[in-house]
Formats: structure tokens, C-alpha cells, sequence
């Protein structure tokens, strides 16, 4: 039987990656994009001549917050499938959080139930689904009720409904990292609160950064995710949980990789001429109050920064452990980024593009 693999969130940068990648190994692929205001068959169309692969691709517009089913059709073919799509904004709100990474994933898995041939489904969470828990964090289910924001909090129901409704399904958790660039030349064409934060910085906007210096931070390329998802999906380990992520002894902490940007941006003769020095590291009610004060500002680049900053602030007090042997031991070849390089290559490639506002 031919291997196809039904994808959501394929018009991201990720799932795009898996799709490509899949394609190129034998998959047929057939991908979700959800109902938008831009015209459907403009938005396949875009997508086929990225993947310059009509044949192998057969792309459904379908919406998770609606209530209607996939063809039989469709169903009958599915091996695989990859729920990736997902709102990822530590910002996004209650209700909508409920609504896509909740709700919607409640939907796949209940198609999952329908596909008659289905070996393997991947759904992709979130290394934070752990919450504010400090200390080892291992592949396993989390028990915890502490969460730094609805983000969290989404992604560790949708792992729980997974985990206890579903278990007549084939399924893996792949909880990934905060992706804060393609690959590691530091290419970046999704920018999130993590840059958003480089970006207060670079212009002086950042006087005050909420942290303990010694607090771990876990980043990964867009193609780590990519290869280490694919390589999963060959491998499937049923109810197998994966932490797509470096080692604590890997990582870099909080105030090492604060110096290394400002050292960093420091090379540029603009941010030179501004005298601007290193934000410093605060407590939290230190930093809420700011944020709120910069939230009267409404639109302006500070009021967005510091709108997309606050809801992880909290994790920046949490010292965490990731540990990834299940990871380590199921992929082809375990190489995560090195963080200080990545951050080096990422804020020269932000300084070179001024966040995306010049050509590269």
C-alpha cells in the first residue's frame, strides 16, 4: 500500500519542510489549508509550485473550527498524519486557544479514528506543555496545573485528551522547542516573540528583562524540527514522547546569551552611536509593571514587543531540564544547534534585514 500522509499546517514554514522532505521518500502527501479570506486556489497554487510536486500532493480546504468531515475517500488512504497546525502566539487568547489547539486537535484525532489504514499519527506539541515545573522534565506526561500562559496550557490539554481518549490510536507526542530560525545560518522567515524581544533591544526600547541570569533557554532551527519530525514518523514507537531539543548541558542560559546578542548588535556603528546599554534582569512584578505601562501604548512597536514578551515571562524564571533520550535514540543522526552560534548567526541576520524590512 502507498504511504500517504495527511498534513495540517502545511502552509507553514514546518509543515511545509515535513511535506517536502516525506515527498522526497516515497510519501504521497495530502495537506490541509484551513478556509481563509485569501481565495483557496490561489493559496494551493502558491504552495504546488513550492513543492514542485503536483502529483504527489493533493491539497483540501477544510476548516478544524467547522463541522464537517473529510471525504471517505481521502480517509481510505491515510497512513499517516501530522497535526502541526496549531495557534502557537504565547499571546493567543483563552477562548481561541480552546477553539484551534484544543478543539481542533480533538477533531483530528477523532478523523485519525476514521482512517481504516492509519499507522502512525504525530501530534506536535510544545516542550513548555510542562508549565512552570522546574528541574528534570522527561518524556513523559506531565501532572501540573501551573501555566505561564493559555498557549501552554492548550497544548498540555490537547497531549491529555491524546493521552486518555485516544488510546486505542497510533500515536507519538513531539513536543518541540521555540524555533528561532530556518537553519543555522540564522536565516528567519516566521519571527515571534523571541525576535520581537531582539528587535526592543537593538533599538533601545528594553531597559528591563524579566529572568534569572542562570535560567536554561532551549532553541532549535526550523530544519532540526523538520529532519527529526521525518525521521520520527519512519521510526514510530507507539505512545513514544519526544523533547525536540538540546540537553541542559547543551543549552545556554539567560545571561549568557543576553551578552552574547549585545556584543553582538554592539558590532553595528548605528547601535554604537545610540550609547545603549544592556537591559537589566529584573523580577517579575518589576517587569509586569512595565508591560503594563507600555500596553497603553496600543500599536506602536514597543506596546507589540512587550504584548508578545509578557506571557513567557514567567518561564524565564523556571529552570528546566529537558531531557531527549527518547529522541536521541530514535533519529538518524542527533546533532541539536548550538545555541550561541544560532543566536550569533539570528542576530546578524535581524540586523542585516532590520527584521525583515530590507532584502537580505
Amino acid at each position: 500500500m502507498n504511504k500517504n500522509i495527511l498534513i495540517t499546517g502545511i502552509t507553514g514554514y514546518v509543515g511545509m519542510g515535513i511535506a517536502k522532505r516525506l515527498i522526497s521518500e516515497g510519501f504521497e502527501v495530502m495537506g490541509i489549508i484551513r478556509d481563509t479570506n485569501k481565495n483557496f486556489n490561489d493559496r494551493a497554487e502558491e504552495l504546488y509550485k513550492t513543492l514542485k510536486k503536483r502529483d504527489k500532493i493533493k491539497l483540501i480546504n477544510w476548516d478544524l473550527e467547522k463541522d464537517e468531515q473529510l471525504n471517505e475517500n481521502y480517509l481510505n488512504k491515510v497512513t499517516h498524519i501530522i497535526h502541526s497546525a496549531a495557534v502557537t502566539r504565547f499571546n493567543v487568547e483563552k477562548t481561541l486557544a480552546n477553539s484551534i489547539n484544543v478543539e481542533g486537535a480533538r477533531k483530528i484525532f477523532e478523523l485519525a479514528r476514521l482512517c481504516p489504514n492509519l499507522q502512525c499519527l504525530n501530534y506536535i506539541s510544545t516542550i513548555y506543555s510542562c508549565g512552570l515545573v522546574e528541574g528534570e522534565i522527561l518524556e513523559k506526561h506531565h501532572k501540573t496545573e501551573d501555566f505561564a500562559n493559555y498557549y501552554e496550557k492548550s497544548k498540555f490539554d490537547a497531549e491529555n485528551i491524546l493521552k486518555n481518549e485516544y488510546k486505542d490510536l497510533p500515536w507519538q507526542i513531539i513536543r518541540v522547542a521555540t524555533i528561532i530560525s530556518d537553519n543555522n545560518e540564522g536565516i528567519v522567515t516566521q519571527q515571534n516573540a523571541f525576535h520581537n524581544t531582539l528587535k526592543l533591544f537593538f533599538y533601545g526600547l528594553l531597559s528591563l528583562v524579566p529572568g534569572k541570569k542562570d535560567t536554561p533557554l532551549y532553541f532549535v532551527t526550523g530544519q532540526f524540527v523538520i529532519d527529526a519530525i521525518a525521521d520520527l514518523t519512519h521510526t514510530f514507537n507507539d505512545k513514544a514522547i519526544y523533547h525536540l531539543c538540546h540537553t541542559l548541558s547543551e543549552s545556554s542560559t539567560l545571561g549568557e546569551l543576553l551578552d552574547l546578542a549585545y556584543d553582538r548588535f554592539n558590532k553595528e556603528k548605528d547601535f554604537q552611536s545610540r550609547n545603549i546599554l544592556p537591559p537589566i534582569l529584573c523580577d517579575l512584578e518589576s517587569f509586569n509593571l512595565l508591560a503594563g505601562e507600555t500596553k497603553k501604548m496600543g500599536t506602536t512597536v514597543m506596546g507589540q514587543g512587550m504584548s508578545s514578551i509578557s506571557p513567557f515571562s514567567k518561564q524565564l524564571f523556571s529552570k528546566k531540564n529537558f531531557v531527549n533520550n527518547n529522541l536521541q535514540s530514535s533519529i538518524k543522526k542527533y546533532s541539536a544547534p548550538n545555541p550561541k552560534d544560532l543566536l550569533d548567526s539570528v542576530c546578524g541576520y535581524l540586523v542585516k534585514t532590520r527584521w525583515g524590512k530590507r532584502a537580505n
